[in-house]
């Protein structure tokens, strides 16, 4: 008789030191790893509400990630997505060329 070939953990537990969320649309549990003591990995934290009261919600500068609620005002600070000081010898549109096109360069001065 063949067998195929088994997980060694049940289907319905995730392994041992991966996040115990259940991706529905694989059909699988997440694989990532979980920090020590913790259910689900970084990415599904979110789905720990009664192991975790802080609040996540969108990054304002940039949806594509979450920050918890009260450290907004640190990340802010410390976003890569934040609006970055110019440097001082920096001048917009140096290199453009004219704007209209019966603009001349002694119109400029």
């Amino acid at each position: 008789m063949a067998t195929s070939a088994t997980s060694p953990h049940a289907p319905g537990f995730p392994a041992e030191g991966r996040c115990g969320y259940y991706v529905e649309k694989k059909k699988r549990f997440c694989r990532m790893v979980v920090a020590a003591g913790k259910r689900f990995c970084g990415e599904h934290a979110g789905a720990a509400e009664e192991e975790d009261a802080r609040k996540r919600i969108l990054c304002p500068l940039d949806p594509k990630h979450t920050v918890y609620e009260d450290q907004l005002a640190k990340h802010l600070k410390k976003c890569n997505s934040r609006e970055k000081p110019k440097p001082d010898f920096y001048i917009q549109d140096i290199n453009a060329g004219l704007r209209d096109a019966t603009e001349i360069p002694e119109q400029l001065a």
